[in-house]
């Protein structure tokens, strides 16, 4: 057996949680909120506070998701007491990203149709802004269904809201489960990654906003597959075969805008695009497509442009494999609140970490 104990220091970013890529397997993992604790460390100054998490521990025999807690009683002086405890959501996540599990499934009982969609869940999902989830088996609205989507925002226990434009559908019954979270390393293995279109803007320049958060940049270069019921096919590739490709001028990976900005194009007078009805189901997804040799992301090229119809459908040196293992830390207010607890609260804070890892453990 190899055991490796490996150390660290991170600052967070207030109420966002944070992925530590490690290729070791994990068996252990603690975490120590220096500055919650009042120690100054990494440029940010100390402050002992009461009611926060100020430790944190995980074991490879615990669930997913959940976190071995102690959280700060009122302060005195300069000692706070501590209490043990469990921490049910936004604790620590293993992620191998060759091995990624599937959330349980949760039945759909509505969504309400609209430029954003909130859904309602038959019992408590334990979704959090950011995740990313699978809609299915949506019985009155079949070509929602197999979209996966980042949550925007949580308004209950039972709802959430996405960016999926759902205007043009029934509510309906069904099915979601969680299969990651933006915060995360890309899913696919490789950068950039095929992307669902929520929606695409009648203005110059065009904005495209994704179903999930994307993580393109700019210079990257792209073309669009949109099949003609969701309109704004003026954006698929020519009648001559040749690729219309798009250079990205601009990115918002904000979780709740999810945009991409293309300046050389104006759609004013494009066809409006929309989600179909129901009626038009079975239908392909419409989707933005990353290039290869294309890509000006691989070469030192300023003012980034597409280079002439570069590799067309052969991604080749945009496939960069982004494969890790690591943990996320979860994030919410900081405390051990039954809905809105998580380690990583809404202050800035340096913390230590400790990970345990071995090559091969005890069966």
């Amino acid at each position: 057996m190899s055991t490796q104990i490996t150390t660290g220091l991170f600052t967070n970013v207030a109420s966002t949680p944070f992925f530590i890529p490690l290729s070791q397997k994990i068996d252990e993992f603690r975490l120590i909120n220096l500055t919650r604790s009042g120690v100054t460390a990494g440029g940010v100054a100390g402050s002992l506070t009461s009611d926060r998490l100020v430790e944190a521990f995980w074991s490879k025999y615990m669930t997913a998701g959940t976190a071995l807690i102690k959280q700060q009683g009122t302060v005195a002086g300069n000692l706070a007491p501590l209490s043990n405890g469990n921490l049910a959501q936004n604790g620590f996540t293993i992620f191998n990203a060759a091995n990624q599990p599937k959330g349980p499934n949760i039945a759909i009982a509505s969504f309400v149709p609209g430029t954003t969609t909130v859904f309602t869940t038959g019992a408590a999902h334990g979704f959090h802004v950011g995740d990313n989830v699978r809609i299915g088996d949506l019985t009155s609205a079949p070509e929602l269904g197999g979209l996966v989507m980042t949550v925007t925002a949580v308004g209950s226990p039972t709802t959430f809201t996405t960016l999926l434009n759902s205007t043009n559908s029934l509510t309906s019954v069904g099915v979601v489960f969680k299969v990651g979270n933006a915060n995360m390393p890309p899913p696919s293995l490789y950068y950039p990654e095929w992307r669902a279109i929520a929606s695409i803007s009648l203005a110059n320049p065009m904005v495209v906003t994704l179903l999930v958060r994307q993580n393109y940049q700019v210079g990257d270069v792209v073309r669009f597959s949109i099949p003609s019921v969701f309109g704004m096919t003026q954006l698929n590739t020519t009648s001559n075969g040749l690729p219309v490709q798009f250079t990205v001028s601009a990115v918002n990976n904000a979780i709740g805008v999810q945009t991409v900005t293309f300046e050389n194009v104006d759609s004013t007078a494009f066809t409006a695009f929309a989600w179909p009805v129901a009626a038009n189901y079975p239908l392909q997804l419409p989707v933005m497509i990353p290039q290869g040799e294309g890509n000006t992301n691989n070469f030192v090229i300023t003012p980034p442009s597409p280079l002439p119809y570069g590799n067309q459908n052969i991604l080749g040196f945009a496939r960069q494999n982004l494969g890790q293992n690591g943990i996320l830390i979860g994030a919410g207010d900081g405390t051990n609140a039954t809905t809105t607890g998580g380690i990583i609260g809404s202050t800035v804070d340096v913390w230590e970490w400790r990970a345990i890892t071995s090559l091969q453990t005890f069966p």
